[in-house]
């Protein structure tokens, strides 16, 4: 029998290899990231979509927008320390609150309900609409709001969603175990430090955080009206100057 004082012994050795090796990984991720412009344009479109979603923001959204924000101000600690397919997993998360913050504030019955379950399975039952509501996929909720965005005049809102959709299936995969299971050989277990993956992930960020922002403006387009300069500056940055045009030349936004 292994004496207990030396396979705690063994044990902690490994431990401490472990956070070492680690902790090389992370230095390395993060002298790659120091020294990136791609890295830069992340943490800009973070702090961007913050100061947005920060002026958009108000008491009676359901859910509130903090979990959304902290998701953005994650994102570009994930990136940096070269996790790429978390912060791909954290942008799903993200859709899936921010639909929910429009779908939810519309319905406060369903919001209810959402809030008093306890598991997080869809419902299935048709002939129970409120929960059947309230317990769908993501692509219901994204449906709904698609379809409550067809009398924002602009039709920016519109595009933006059919944006965000394929971002979503683009997300969906990165999430999906499948690519893992199909990989030959074995999978390291950590991500090299690539610009690959800055590249793919900034692309993702740039368009899951300008798009909701927009949607979110058309969402709530008195308070985007009131936005400080200072926001407004960020949200123009975030569209690009196309789309800032466009929302400037004539009505945007619903009644």
């Amino acid at each position: 029998m292994t004496h207990p004082k030396r396979s705690r012994s063994h044990l902690d050795q490994q431990v401490q290899g472990y956070l070492s090796d680690s902790k090389a990984i992370v230095e390395e991720c993060v002298g790659l990231a120091a020294s990136a412009p791609l890295f830069s344009d992340i943490f800009r479109a973070s702090l961007a979509a913050e100061a947005v979603f920060v002026g958009l923001s108000t008491p009676n959204l359901r859910p509130s927008l903090n979990p959304a924000r902290s998701i953005i101000l994650r994102l570009p600690m994930l990136t940096a320390i070269g996790q790429g397919s978390i912060a791909k997993a954290e942008l799903r998360r993200f859709l899936e609150l921010f639909f929910w913050t429009i779908y939810f504030t519309d319905h406060p019955v369903e919001w209810t309900e959402f809030k008093s379950a306890t598991s997080g399975a869809f419902a299935r039952d048709q002939h129970q609409p409120i929960a059947y509501a309230a317990h769908r996929e993501l692509g219901y909720y994204l449906d709904y709001t698609k379809e409550l965005m067809e009398s924002e005049p602009s039709g920016l809102a519109g595009q933006s969603l059919i944006e965000l959709r394929h971002a979503n299936h683009h997300l969906n995969a990165a999430v999906h175990a499948g690519h893992l299971a199909r990989a030959k050989g074995k999978s390291a277990p950590f991500e090299k430090p690539e610009l690959e993956i800055l590249q793919d992930v900034g692309k993702l960020q740039r368009t899951v955080f300008s798009r909701t922002c927009l949607v979110l403006a058309a969402y709530r387009a008195a308070r985007f009206g009131a936005l400080s300069a200072g926001a407004r500056a960020e949200f123009d940055w975030l569209v690009g100057a196309n789309l800032r045009k466009q929302i400037r030349s004539g009505p945007f936004g619903l009644e």
